[in-house]
């Protein structure tokens, strides 16, 4: 992305706002390629879903989404610590997000500088920070993330993370060389057999990256597991009867339609559910997962025949929580309590949310709205997880409520 100045004026001048600040460059690589490939429309749903990404990301870390781009992010934090932890999360975000759906695979390089900059009144930046940024950005892989000496040196060490000294480069159109280090979780330097989840320096043993991708794919998407969903009969129709049901979790005797809950969870996933001999109210099918392992403790979906029954039964959840206030608060890792909208991506609706603690559980309740009578169900997901462990339940919601409860027809 080419950041040109613009013709300043003395009025213009008396409105900037100065001061230090990070930024963050964010670019999807080989994205020229994939669209010759694979075509606007798979382009389009892959630059959506790296939109949506970044924003809830750089927002949980108290970050700004300045632009996007098509394929590039810019982003600005006030902390240069916050967007380090960001630049990090987010590898792990897309990394987790290409393992779910390897059609479309997010492979993104970061750069990150801090120094002055000023904010013109039309919301853009100007400085050579925005520079030093984007040619660090241009100089990592898919993956990676490279961070200035200056932001190193304003955020210093972070726990759970390792700087890696790439030495002084020569960018373009920059005049003095740029000492760059390569930032990392720390326990990506051990041998690739093992592997640490660390969240803000505190460890949780796991397993092998890749397998442990793999467990963080499953037990996200027990939580997640039904947000749109491609519907093998599209009817709306309040009368139909609803689909077989069955008690019996798994594909072994199981009577469920092929086009209800059964259809819209991965098999891996399934095995640990149970669709209920009794929907709940107005519900044409509801499902219950116990998952041995992972996160969340628990978790139930149901679909539910129209966009009336459906909001009847989220409306029903939100009156149960008279702490909770709709159009207000948030659910992410810093905070916890809130009903708001979500969006696949700008201007793409997908449904509703909120948060809160029910005692030592963390709770979220969240929709997918049909977009057409022939793509997606009417659905309506809760997920708990002990501990009141928000941050972990939070972090694996962000991205999977948008990727998992695809039709497996």
């Amino acid at each position: 992305m080419k950041r040109g100045t613009q013709p300043r004026t003395l009025e213009t001048v008396d409105d900037e706002i100065g001061g230090v600040r990070t930024f963050l460059i964010a670019d999807v690589r080989g994205y020229s390629r994939f669209t010759e490939e694979y075509g606007d429309e798979a382009a389009a749903q892959l630059t959506a879903r790296f939109t949506c990404l970044v924003e809830e990301e750089v927002e949980a870390h108290g970050g700004e989404l300045v632009e996007i781009r098509g394929d590039e992010a810019l982003t600005v934090f006030e902390s240069a610590r916050q967007a380090i932890r960001a630049a990090v999360d987010l590898q792990g975000q897309f990394e987790a997000a290409t393992e779910a759906d390897a059609g479309l695979p997010i492979k993104v390089g970061i750069g990150i500088d801090s120094r002055e900059a000023v904010r013109l009144p039309d919301g853009s930046f100007r400085g050579a920070a925005l520079n030093v940024a984007a040619r660090l950005c241009g100089r990592a892989h898919g993956g990676e993330v490279m961070i200035s000496e200056a932001t190193s040196r304003m955020a210093g060490r972070l726990g759970g993370l390792h700087y890696s000294d790439r030495g002084r480069v020569k960018l373009k159109n920059i005049s003095e060389p740029v000492r760059v280090y390569k930032v990392y979780s720390e326990l990506d330097a051990q041998p690739r057999n093992r592997w640490t989840l660390m969240f803000f320096g505190k460890p949780r043993r796991t397993l092998s990256w890749k397998l442990g991708a793999l467990v963080a794919l499953i037990a996200a998407a027990t939580a997640v597991a039904v947000v749109y969903v491609t519907s093998g009969s599209g009817a709306e129709d309040s009368n139909a009867s609803p689909p077989a049901q069955t008690t019996t979790g798994g594909v072994k005797g199981e009577s469920a339609s092929a086009t209800g809950l059964r259809a819209l969870i991965p098999a891996p996933i399934w095995q640990a559910c149970q669709v209920q001999t009794v929907a709940q109210p107005n519900a044409d099918e509801t499902a219950v997962c116990l998952p041995k392992n992972g996160v969340p403790d628990r978790w139930e979906v149901s679909t539910y025949p129209n966009s009336v029954a459906l909001a009847e039964a989220y409306n029903s959840e939100l009156r149960k929580r008279s702490d909770v206030k709709r159009n207000s608060g948030k659910c992410n890792a810093f905070f916890w309590g809130g009903e708001l909208a979500w969006e696949h991506g700008p201007g793409k609706p997908g449904g509703r949310v909120f948060c809160y603690f029910d005692g030592d559980d963390a709770v979220i309740v969240w929709t997918h709205e049909r977009l057409s009578q022939a793509t997606h169900h009417d659905m309506l997901a809760i997920a708990r997880e002990g501990g009141s462990d928000h941050a972990r339940l939070t972090r694996w919601w962000r991205p999977w409520h948008h990727l998992i409860g695809k039709s497996q027809q």
